[in-house]
């Protein structure tokens, strides 16, 4: 079977359009997070910023989940009946993305927690350290009886819905300040996906989710905005393909 990886640069609002309807096996998205700018300043330091990607931002929390409500219809709309979807997100969003799912025609089946084990430290220390992030899995036209979605189960002891992780680290890391383990990622597709299936990531970032598809011999389709990562993905993906 031939397998294809397609790389789109451009905004997932317009390039999903230009889609085939119902042709994806697996929506595979770290989306933006919606997390707020903040900057701190010490004495004698220079500024600490959390602006470190401009599309992490939105002006409110109703623009957001209205980003989010128009780029998951779209993405249904590819996924094939009983297709699955994963969203990543912060735990603050889990009932907002349930919501979405729902009005979009999902049904939404659990919130599986990652654990990074390496953290950012709390430079002010008036608040936890942020350690963890949800996947919320969704089944396209689910009716919550039979089973005709795709799920291969694992050995019991790495089917739990909680998994841990460090960050990128070495290199395996690129200049996406986002990016996700391979060993994460691998995790998923190996689950939620069979050989020759057809992945797509909206927000591909460096192309993580395209390189584990070519290791695990599914198809994929990636699309990014920013021009930056999108030559680091496709950097990546062509040293890895002439391997």
């Amino acid at each position: 079977m031939k397998v294809f990886h397609k790389t789109y640069l451009g905004d997932c609002l317009d390039i999903m359009k230009k889609l085939e309807p119902e042709s994806i096996d697996l929506v595979l998205a770290d989306p933006p997070y919606n997390v707020p700018k903040t900057t701190i300043k010490f004495n004698g330091r220079t500024y600490i910023s959390s602006d470190f990607g401009y599309w992490d931002s939105f002006n409110s929390d109703n623009d957001y989940l209205e980003f989010t409500k128009r780029w998951v219809e779209l993405a249904v709309k590819l996924l094939k009946p009983y297709g699955n979807i994963l969203i990543f997100s912060k735990l603050e969003e889990i009932g907002n993305i349930k919501k979405i799912y729902t009005l979009t025609g999902v049904y939404f089946k659990a919130a599986i927690i990652w654990h990074r084990t390496n953290p950012a430290p709390r430079v002010r220390k008036t608040n936890f350290r942020s350690s963890c992030e949800a996947i919320n899995w969704g089944v396209k036209g689910y009716n919550g009886k039979e089973k005709k979605y795709t799920f291969n189960f694992k050995a019991q002891q790495e089917m739990h819905n909680f998994i841990e992780t460090p960050l990128c680290m070495g290199k395996e890391r690129t200049a996406h300040p986002t990016q996700k383990p391979e060993r994460l990622i691998a995790h998923f597709v190996e689950i939620f996906s069979n050989p020759g299936d057809v992945i797509l990531d909206p927000f591909a970032g460096s192309g993580t989710t395209a390189m584990v598809a070519i290791w695990l011999g599914r198809n994929s389709i990636s699309i990014e905005k920013d021009e930056r990562y999108y030559e680091i993905m496709k950097e990546r993906l062509g040293l890895l393909k002439n391997v």
